[in-house]
């Protein structure tokens, strides 16, 4: 029966991946085409700069159309975003005035004294006559730890069109990513605030998802899907890296080791996100003959509580989100 299953299984992933060759085949000789949209970033980090470079290498979205600050031109974070060919600045006032999508990537202390500076920046262009591009750009705050109505508290703004004053709050996305956004494989999960309907939403997942996948959830859910997606890759890395030492002590060369143990890990991804099947019977299948290496190796691992591990990581990287949330209050207070 588990040589039937495994044969069934084996047969499913190889015809969906006969038929998703053709399917890109046929995707190849069609252009892609350009998103119009404007992207600003607000920081420029480690997150930012996954972000900006999973979007570059798309080519989806032309390098005019992304700009990023910093407090600095000496900054490195920026002479790193420089290096992508992006448009950078010292001034967040440029980014405001060029995007439909701005990101706010600074450190989550910073981002509420980030973000009162937008009413005063509105005031100014108003004043000045100056009219952004975008008067409602979508608010992306990659932050952990503070809320979307804290968020919401500080992007009311008001501005003249025609010389009639208006007032009101731009629509907010609180979103999530991981660092393997860079390589056009992270996980966003995100949620839209009170003032931020499907619509509002387009350009945000327009962008993201040129980056890996998103998933909308109820903001209750974001600092667990942070200790999945976030926390996750380095989880993730220090398996690869225990994989990659088990083959060199073996006698495998490290660079091979290394590359076996990571495309055996996308491999297992693959077949539950593309081949729809169920973790426990990849594993079933994957130690299917009685007595042999799969079920032995699965043996050491559970006596070593490789199981237990994992799920007391991702609970305590939970708690820590939490424990932290007080002290992040106190800082920007």
């Amino acid at each position: 029966t588990r040589r039937k299953i495994y044969g069934k299984l084996r047969k499913d992933f190889c015809l969906r991946e006969v038929k998703m060759s053709s399917t890109l085949a046929k995707k190849r000789k069609i252009e892609i085409p350009k998103l119009h949209y404007h992207v600003g970033f607000i920081g420029s980090g480690n997150m930012a700069r996954a972000l900006v470079e999973g979007i570059t290498t798309t080519g989806q979205v032309p390098l005019s159309n992304i700009t990023a600050s910093a407090t600095s031109e000496d900054s490195e974070n920026l002479k790193m975003m420089k290096a992508f060919g992006i448009n950078t600045t010292t001034s967040n006032r440029d980014v405001i005035l060029t995007a439909d999508v701005i990101v706010v990537a600074v450190k989550p202390h910073q981002v509420l004294h980030v973000l009162g500076q937008f009413e005063a920046i509105y005031a100014e262009l108003s004043k000045s006559h100056v009219t952004p591009r975008n008067l409602r750009p979508v608010i992306v705050s990659v932050a952990s730890s503070v809320s979307i109505s804290e968020i919401e508290r500080k992007t009311e703004v008001a501005w003249n069109i025609s010389g009639s004053p208006v007032q009101g709050h731009l629509p907010v996305i609180r979103s999530l990513p991981n660092v393997a956004a860079s390589v056009r494989a992270g996980v966003s999960a995100y949620s839209r605030g009170h003032y931020c309907n499907e619509s509002d939403a387009v350009p945000f997942l327009s962008v993201f998802t040129l980056c890996g996948h998103c998933e909308e959830v109820a903001e209750e859910y974001l600092d667990t899907f942070k200790a999945f997606s976030g926390s996750g890759i380095a989880f993730m890395s220090v398996i690869l890296e225990a994989m990659a030492d088990g083959g060199v002590l073996v006698g495998l060369p490290r660079a091979m080791a290394q590359k076996i143990a990571a495309y055996t890990m996308i491999g297992a991804g693959k077949v539950v996100t593309e081949g729809g099947k169920n973790p426990s019977l990849v594993r079933e299948v994957s130690c299917s003959s009685p007595g042999g290496t799969s079920i032995h190796g699965l043996e050491v691992l559970e006596q070593g509580g490789l199981r237990a591990s994992l799920m007391g990581a991702i609970k305590r990287s939970i708690e820590r989100a939490q424990e932290l949330r007080p002290r992040l209050q106190n800082d920007q207070s």
